[in-house]
């Protein structure tokens, strides 16, 4: 099984250079009375989810240039789910993230680690799903539960005729304009001082060094509090990621120094399935991104919000241009990874809002399993933004976000800050609109 143009990038920065490790979307599962996740119950439920998303049976084989996906004969679970009696969420995908998938071995692309709060931390190599494959696992992962059927056994036979999710290439016409070709040669080729980005915030440069050390905090905010923010971002024309990208850009204008930048730099990841026609239930890679350059405001504007809710709106069918420029790297992804390091990042944050996980909640007279909180999170510490803002609606209506920073991405004090005031942000946006 040939990888697509997304997926040999992932599969370069993530295998090929070891620039990145994992992607991890984590679920409370909450079991009916008398029930756990048990090794049994863990193992029964994950055969149906390997056997009814081909992604989870594959292994990669090298060289990377021509990396293709090799399907497994078997999965065995013993040898990726883990159980845990640890409950420290933050703890435990600060470890995670540190942990590469190895492509020598026979293993599959993914790992499950179950903590003993019967939360299910699932974390997967990024060649073979974004962000919504986590949402697409765990609705699988739920159903299967729900059926409670007993499979037996850790070995897990990967059904034949079972094909990938066909590339977004294949779907889409990906062809760039002369226009975009263009800017984006002069911003590979340019140097950095005739650039937009010579003004924009990005935080420290790419270090040359590579370690996945990384730091994770959640802000957590409650069905109540979400319900009211919805409400808001109606009322003004904007959406939950187009407040937040504005909130979080009036706070680290707050926090440089205004005489040294004039813009902040930033990139939301944009999904494509309306336009691939795909399922939010299948894993796959078909995304984009927006990256802008937005001017310096420590002031929240919800103007703003509803102009950047537009520009996201407007832009989907254009980002798929950003993904029609790889065929120009001719394969030399190693390459074109490598020259980033020791220069200036091109984000100063990421803002990845995957949605809602939208799933059927048991009712009291027929009780089964159901989740509570969510948290979507992802490494991409070495040559990424220098803050990872990544956002997922749980089942019950509350939201969390995923404040992750590298080693010397931004100062440990910088994005302790940054927390702190946005969350302030959060209260002041809701008390004086109230």
């Amino acid at each position: 099984m040939s990888s697509s143009l997304l997926e040999r990038y992932h599969i370069s920065r993530f295998s090929s250079l070891g620039l990145d490790s994992c992607v991890l979307m984590a679920a409370q599962y909450i079991p009916p009375q008398g029930r756990r996740l048990d090794k049994s119950t863990v193992y029964d439920a994950l055969a149906r989810v390997i056997e009814a998303h081909t992604a989870l049976g594959v292994r990669l084989k090298y060289p990377a240039k021509d990396a293709v996906f090799e399907r497994l004969d078997k999965v065995d679970l013993s040898e990726v789910v883990e159980f845990s009696e640890n409950h420290g969420l933050e703890a435990t995908i600060e470890v995670q993230l540190l942990r590469k998938f190895g492509v020598t071995s026979n293993l599959p692309l993914w790992r499950v680690v179950i903590l003993g709060d019967d939360t299910v931390c699932f974390a997967w190599h990024h060649g073979i799903g974004d962000g919504k494959s986590g949402l697409a696992f765990h609705r699988a992962f739920l159903a299967s539960l729900r059926l409670n059927e007993s499979r037996g056994g850790s070995s897990i036979v990967i059904p034949p005729k079972n094909d990938l999710v066909p590339p977004i290439e294949t779907l889409v016409d990906l062809s760039p304009s002369w226009a975009k070709i263009v800017s984006t040669l002069f911003g590979l080729f340019a140097p950095v001082s005739w650039t937009r980005a010579a003004h924009s915030w990005t935080g420290s440069q790419v270090p040359t060094e590579i370690t996945f050390q990384n730091n994770v905090r959640l802000l957590e905010l409650s069905p109540n509090v979400v319900s009211a923010l919805l409400n808001l971002c109606r009322s003004h024309k904007a959406t939950i990621t187009s407040t937040i990208h504005a909130l979080a850009v009036s706070v680290i204008s707050d926090l440089v120094m205004p005489d040294k930048y004039t813009a902040i730099s930033s990139i939301v990841p944009i999904s494509l399935r309306s336009l691939s026609g795909t399922s939010d239930d299948v894993m796959c890679n078909h995304v984009s991104s927006l990256h802008s350059h937005t001017k310096v405001n420590p002031t929240f504007s919800w103007e703003y919000a509803s102009q950047y809710a537009a520009e996201l709106r407007s832009y989907v069918k254009k980002s798929v241009e950003e993904i029609g420029m790889l065929p120009y790297l001719n394969g030399r992804y190693d390459e074109f990874f490598r020259g980033m390091l020791g220069k200036k990042r091109h984000g100063g944050f990421e803002l990845s809002n995957v949605g809602r996980f939208e799933v059927e909640n048991s009712s009291p007279d027929r009780p089964a399993w159901s989740t509570g909180r969510m948290v979507f999170a992802q490494c991409d510490v070495i040559v990424g933004a220098a803050l990872k803002l990544n956002v997922v609606g749980d089942a019950i209506g509350g939201i969390t976000m995923s404040v992750i920073w590298g080693a010397g991405s931004v100062s440990d004090d910088f994005a302790e800050r940054f927390i702190v005031k946005f969350r302030k942000g959060i209260e002041k946006i809701l008390s004086e609109e109230g």
